[in-house]
């Protein structure tokens, strides 16, 4: 069966956005009229508590410029987020103590109330801490500095067999190929070359060129399927779905999707088969 997080604060958020433009942006710009947990802020990222978790210790890392989509960030904008994702990972798993993280963005109709590219950093527990936000806040702001240094990662070589076992390779390096269990149609993997299961094992250029690889095979996706939107991410840690190497899921999302066979049978029925995926997706993409 599929993993349940109860998160009954999400349901307090359901119609109630303050009437702005966008939210993300009056947080930036400190609107009186949106409130909000701010951690960190600087002229290029910001990082605040989702007021609404799915679970104690939930934050968001924020390119400041208004961006609807992850190819719209330049490379410097790009690798100041991931690094921002990496320091928050730390910074939250230090505190909070999780078991791991879903790590994640909503692009399109794809759950992402908020258009602003915003990166959701969820973590998850065996047992759910009895925290209430606003002392989670105030250790957060206590513990502050721990956002401002830059996690400094030296490139190492892991050699690896588990990625030799996949099929349907779209890239070998890094590694981008159609993912065997696949949510919709079209869904992809992309991995680095290395062994490692956490992207904080990962140097910031090497997360850069990671999310280079999503962004390109997004676009390839796109340009076949024409989804309305995509969920990209990751699981990392001792929490379902994650792998032992590290994997970030680029699922394409489509109007309409959910019928009695995924909701009662918990069975996702993929109308295209895996080698016609591939084949779709590699004339595309390479």
């Amino acid at each position: 069966m599929y993993d349940v997080l109860f998160a009954p604060s999400r349901g307090k958020y359901v119609g109630k956005k303050p009437k702005v433009e966008c939210l993300l942006c009056a947080i930036r710009d400190k609107n009186p009229d949106v409130w909000t947990r701010r951690i960190y802020q600087d002229d290029k990222i910001m990082v605040i508590m989702n007021i609404f978790p799915y679970s104690p210790g939930h934050v968001q890392v924020i390119p400041n410029r208004h961006v609807e989509d992850l190819s719209e960030l330049s490379d410097d904008e790009l690798e100041y987020t991931m690094d921002f994702v990496q320091r928050s990972i730390k910074f939250v798993g230090g505190i909070m103590k999780p078991d791991g993280f879903n790590i994640g963005i909503n692009l399109g109709k794809s759950g992402a109330s908020i258009k602003h590219i915003h990166v959701q950093i969820v973590p998850r527990y065996a047992k759910m801490p009895e925290i209430e936000q606003e002392e989670n806040h105030k250790i957060y702001l206590e513990n502050v500095d721990g956002l401002k240094n830059k996690i400094e990662i030296e490139e190492t070589k892991k050699n690896c067999e588990c990625l030799n076992k996949k099929n349907y390779v779209l890239k070998k390096n890094p590694m981008v190929y159609v993912y065997e269990k696949p949510y919709n149609r079209g869904h992809v993997v992309v991995s680095p070359l290395n062994h490692v299961n956490d992207i904080n094992q990962l140097s910031s250029s090497e997360l850069l060129n990671l999310f280079k690889e999503v962004i390109n095979v997004k676009n390839a996706i796109e340009n076949i399927y024409h989804p309305v939107g995509f969920n990209i991410g990751m699981n990392i840690g001792n929490i379902p779905n994650s792998s032992s190497h590290l994997q970030i899921h680029v699922v394409p999302r489509y109007e309409p999707e959910t019928g009695f066979m995924e909701v009662i049978g918990d069975t996702r029925v993929v109308v295209e088969s895996l080698e016609q995926s591939y084949e779709k997706i590699k004339a595309e993409y390479i």
